[in-house]
């Protein structure tokens, strides 16, 4: 192990122990790693918008780019100004208009993603269990699932009953399927946590083999 591998290996066996030395609660040495953590993290991002973002986009077409590049980037360039705008209390009003491009840019982002990449494939995926060569068991839960789930999510008016109360206006069959929807929900919840659990301890069993290999390459 060279002397670089070595320090490497010291830093990050120290940060470990830190990290872990949460279970007996905050102290000094958790909060000197997460510092770490983010300030690092913090200056990786830092870096990664200058090379990938700002370098690219408003500074190199200036200096070798076309007409078309320029146009882009002084565009850019002044959408950023009208963002830093919203510092100062007096000059907030002329970032508004950089806010709104935003973060109309962000919603159909994300409306598109959410269309292309859920709504379509799952829409493909439920109409597949209609085809000759899909397993007819596989089939019927794939159609009971996607269906009694859009109906758990399906919201009817409601009505003020003698007590001031209010009830859905629901028939009962269709109250029973959202019954089944809400199953299926609970059971994606659980994978989901299920894999978000293995993940983390996937994450310690790799932390504790790598004390343990340390240390036992220090004394071996």
């Amino acid at each position: 192990m060279s002397l670089l591998d070595l320090v490497g290996a010291a830093l990050g066996f120290v940060l470990t122990l830190a990290i872990f030395s949460y279970i007996w609660g905050d102290n000094a040495l958790f909060r000197i790693a997460s510092y770490l953590f983010v300030g690092v993290a913090a200056g990786y991002a830092a870096i990664m918008v200058i090379g990938s973002v700002i370098l690219p986009q408003l500074v190199f077409p200036f200096i070798g780019g076309n007409r078309n590049e320029q146009v882009f980037a002084l565009l850019f360039l002044l959408l950023s100004a009208l963002m830093l705008a919203k510092i100062s209390h007096r000059l907030t009003k002329l970032g508004n208009s950089a806010v709104a491009y935003l973060v109309g840019v962000g919603a159909a982002a994300a409306i598109g993603g959410a269309v292309t990449g859920t709504i379509f494939p799952q829409s493909a995926a439920s109409m597949r269990v209609f085809s000759a060569h899909a397993n007819p068991l596989n089939a019927l839960v794939i159609l009971a699932g996607t269906l009694s789930v859009l109906l758990y999510f399906q919201f009817s008016a409601s009505k003020k009953t003698s007590d001031d109360d209010t009830e859905n206006q629901r028939s009962g069959w269709m109250e029973s399927i959202s019954d089944i929807g809400r199953v299926f929900i609970a059971i994606t919840f659980a994978a989901l946590f299920t894999g978000v659990y293995l993940a983390s301890i996937t994450a310690l069993i790799e932390r504790v083999s790598f004390l343990w290999n340390f240390i036992t390459g220090l004394i071996f």
